[in-house]
């Protein structure tokens, strides 16, 4: 069990390593050079707009080790947001499920202190099979349907 870890909802005075902490993540996971810049202005959005999103991050010693960004979508079907938790990122591997489940746990924790919110979504990677298998050991279940986009 890590002792110094401590799970919080990020601040501004966070987006500036938040932003670099995604420049890692995107080429850690995706194999994608995404620029400082682009991923500073886009932290900077989401702290500008609520309905952006936020972040949660996981620190050791003011360290982040963990990050999970939360959005919101509407289910007029159940008439209450769900929140989606876009990517959870660890870089300490040695402690990777113990982080992930940390973040996993206080969004969670966070999506029912709302009464608004009816449940939290989560997105993985088609092949990130280690993460859908840790997702069901959690009680997630899977759903059938498929996420289709496009990118302008």
């Amino acid at each position: 069990m890590l002792e110094n870890l401590i799970v919080r909802i990020a601040t501004r005075d966070d987006a500036k390593e938040i932003a670099t902490f995604n420049v890692l993540f995107a080429k850690e996971t995706v194999n994608k050079n995404v620029p400082l810049a682009l991923t500073t202005e886009g932290v900077h959005q989401v702290f500008a707009k609520f309905h952006n999103g936020f972040y949660i991050i996981a620190t050791i010693e003011n360290v982040i080790i963990g990050l999970a960004m939360i959005t919101r979508e509407w289910s007029d079907w159940n008439n209450g947001a769900y929140y989606c938790i876009q990517s959870i990122f660890v870089t300490d591997h040695e402690h990777e499920k113990e982080i992930h489940d940390a973040l996993l746990d206080k969004a969670k924790v966070l999506a029912k202190e709302h009464y608004d919110v009816c449940g939290i979504r989560l997105y993985v990677h088609k092949d990130d099979k280690a993460t859908q298998k840790s997702y069901e050991e959690l009680g997630l279940q899977k759903t059938k349907y498929r996420l289709f986009e496009e990118t302008f």
